[in-house]
């Protein structure tokens, strides 16, 4: 199993870089003066923390709980549930969610397109006469030209590349948002021995194209106001495919919030 995943910005080991041009004693309430704009990596009047902590898929009890800009409150929750209907089991849900209206991340409520496929086959083995109706929901492509058009409301997090910038011009929102979904597909039957007929539902959920980037790592960036003040920063993590790449690792690989001085 993983190391503890309740990583604390305290108990984090510092990075041994002088990132943090060597300041290690409690920040004050100004921020440095003049900046609008930050990019990911640039460690420039940053507090980086290196945390190289991993959990794994299965443990939903064990989340991680981010106190970021190290004032003994919470900001940032990461937690793994496993969940669903008894009848199909249950299945990852990867979410992350702001604990405090402080508290905001780069990212924003955006419309989303999923597409509803239906299809039903009638086929016959040994004298039984199977029906089956076939549902698809996926948020990537359609499956025929006349699948039904969803759109939902979902809360984003920006998944941000290295040298990439942010600042008082993004847009940062108080939330939650679910980072990863496992696919989902089942089978139900319900066999008549009366007349020997089936008739079985086949479910499958694509959740893929509406999940947070795989195998990379990538900054997601907040912004904390204290004391009337903006302090930016970002989360730099990976999420690692596993058990047949169905489920996700969660990898917090360092945090960094901005000086004040």
């Amino acid at each position: 199993m993983a190391l503890t995943a309740i990583c604390l910005m305290p108990s984090c080991k510092k990075d041994p870089v002088p990132t943090n041009n060597g300041q290690e004693e409690p920040p004050t309430d100004t921020i440095p003066g003049g900046n609008d704009k930050f990019y990911f990596g640039d460690t420039t009047n940053m507090i980086v923390t290196a945390c190289d902590f991993i959990m794994e898929f299965d443990e939903n009890n064990d989340p991680f709980l981010l106190d970021l800009n190290g004032d003994g409150i919470d900001d940032i929750k990461i937690e793994t549930i496993f969940d669903g209907p008894l009848a199909i089991g249950s299945y990852q849900t990867l979410t992350l969610y702001c604990l405090n209206q402080h508290t905001e991340i780069l990212g924003d409520t955006v419309v989303k397109e999923s597409y509803s496929h239906r299809e039903t086959v009638t086929s016959e083995y040994n004298g039984w006469i199977i029906t089956t109706h076939k549902y698809i929901l996926s948020t990537c492509d359609k499956i025929a030209e006349d699948d039904l058009v969803n759109t939902t409301n979902v809360f984003e997090v920006f998944a941000n590349d290295n040298d990439d910038s942010f600042g008082i011009d993004n847009h940062f929102q108080y939330g939650k948002a679910v980072l990863f979904r496992e696919n989902v597909e089942y089978s139900l039957s319900d066999p008549n021995e009366s007349n020997q007929t089936v008739s079985t539902d086949d479910s499958k959920f694509i959740y893929n194209c509406w999940n947070f980037p795989t195998n990379e790592e990538k900054y997601i960036g907040f912004k904390i106001n204290q004391n009337g003040n903006q302090r930016y920063g970002w989360l730099k993590i990976k999420l690692v495919p596993t058990w047949e790449n169905k489920v996700v690792d969660t990898e917090l690989i360092e945090t960094a919030i901005q000086k004040q001085s």
